[in-house]
């Protein structure tokens, strides 16, 4: 004799419901970092004047470029694994809303470290470049 299972029992376990509150903070969270990431954005047009110090040909605008890609790209790289870190937790039911609460921390730290390269950029001012 076979049994296939415990009486009363059905065949496919019953998912967990995202609760109400859950979803409404990750949306405020999202719309907060999405606001936020496009602020940062427009303020990222004034990194271009770090260079301004800079002789031609020196070091020191390489540095501001760096600047600006780590802080372009930082951010890009949060405001894209965020969302996507979103979407797996309600895939496998588990708390959106700690993802989207990272994403809001996490966005100003490219933008701080961006910054800080090129107001260090112009420390390189003063090198001319490499003669041969």
């Amino acid at each position: 004799m076979t049994t296939t299972g415990a009486p009363g029992q059905p065949s496919h376990p019953r998912r967990r419901r995202i609760p109400l509150w859950d979803t409404v903070i990750t949306g405020a969270c999202l719309a907060l970092a999405l606001a936020a990431a496009i602020w940062f954005a427009l303020l990222s047009g004034f990194l271009a004047m770090g260079g301004d110090p800079c002789a031609p040909g020196s070091p020191c605008m390489d540095e501001v470029g760096r600047g600006i890609q780590v802080y372009l790209l930082g951010m890009l790289a949060v405001m894209v694994i965020g969302p996507a870190a979103v979407i797996v937790a309600a895939i496998t039911r588990t708390w959106m809303f700690i993802w989207a609460l990272a994403t809001v921390l996490l966005l100003p730290v490219p933008c701080v470290i961006g910054s800080t390269i090129v107001n260090h950029a112009s420390e390189l001012s003063t090198v001319g470049p490499a003669r041969p």
